[in-house]
């Protein structure tokens, strides 16, 4: 096939966020400042760049820290907002030791503040799409097994 053929396929959207705890079990939850609500560090994935690098770029860029990560969900979610459909990861960003949890260093451009909260107080904050992704993404954790999830309600 040639490339003029790949040219008229579809593109999707990726983004991919990372579930970051301190030893408290209280997850970070960062405040954008282009938002009205609170997220998870991660963001935009880019072209020719995968998921999970796309998430470890984007924790560093955002909180100036690097972690590892294990995959949980994949969430295709529909162009119902007229944003075309795309494609959310999450990752476990595992727990913080402390001289990590005092060692971020927000990218304040994108980030103006940061917390780290009870599970049940972060999912106050967080856009509507987290709230329905977390409590999956937790559960899949305690389970060991990674999850797919189509427009979560």
């Amino acid at each position: 096939m040639s490339n003029d053929y790949y040219k008229t396929l579809p593109k999707k959207r990726m983004g991919a966020g990372a579930l970051i705890f301190n030893n408290k079990n209280e997850l970070l939850t960062l405040k954008p400042s282009y938002k009205d609500y609170w997220s998870i560090p991660g963001g935009v994935i880019e072209e020719n760049e995968s998921p999970k690098a796309g998430c470890v770029r984007e924790v560093k860029e955002e909180i100036g820290l690097d972690v590892s990560l294990q995959f949980l969900c994949v969430d295709w979610t529909s162009s119902k907002e007229g944003k075309g459909d795309s494609l959310q990861f999450i990752f476990y960003g595992g727990v913080l030791p402390p001289e990590q949890e005092n060692a971020i260093k927000l990218e304040t451009e994108e980030i103006s503040d940061y917390k780290f909260l009870a599970v049940d107080q972060a999912l106050l904050l967080l856009s509507e799409k987290l709230k329905r992704r977390v409590p999956k993404c937790l559960e899949a954790l305690k389970k060991n097994t990674a999850l797919y999830l189509e427009d979560e309600n």
